[in-house]
């Protein structure tokens, strides 16, 4: 029960910390950090299967209220992300690529109204591979220090 609990305060943490980052960290090709897509990931691989759905579903409520994007737009990719790293054999492999495709995502979605693709799409790469190395860490980091699993 309190190792739950704490997760929650993890998640909870990852959200804000995550969601105040994107915002302040600068942007390149107008591609910003991936952290709350990342974070999802990262508890993707340690909540349960309704926890992690609605963990998703948060990340992308607010990164959605934060870009000012439609509603459910980035709920529903991270969804799809966490699923596919849930299930998948290398789930920051899925991380790093998934970024890109979220840009695809965001074009379709908002028409094109975010500049060229081509060009965030390959700004997205690093930087997906940064946010995936910085997120994976530091959640990593504050888990152990939380001592989750003891």
């Amino acid at each position: 029960m309190k190792s739950e609990f704490i997760k929650v305060l993890i998640g909870l943490a990852a959200i804000i910390v995550g969601g105040a980052a994107e915002e302040i960290l600068p942007k390149a090709a107008e591609v910003g950090v991936p952290l709350l897509m990342a974070s999802s990931v990262f508890m993707a691989m340690k909540l349960q299967v309704q926890a992690t759905v609605m963990f998703a579903i948060a990340a992308g409520a607010v990164e959605d209220a934060l870009s000012g994007l439609p509603p459910a737009t980035s709920s529903s990719f991270f969804l799809a992300v966490a699923a596919l790293a849930r299930w998948s054999e290398f789930p920051r492999g899925a991380l790093v690529m998934a970024y890109p495709l979220y840009q695809w995502w965001l074009w379709v979605w908002t028409g094109g109204a975010y500049g060229v693709l081509f060009n965030r799409m390959l700004v997205a790469l690093p930087m997906g591979l940064v946010s995936a190395f910085a997120a994976w860490t530091a959640l990593a980091w504050l888990e152990r220090r939380a001592a989750v699993d003891e």
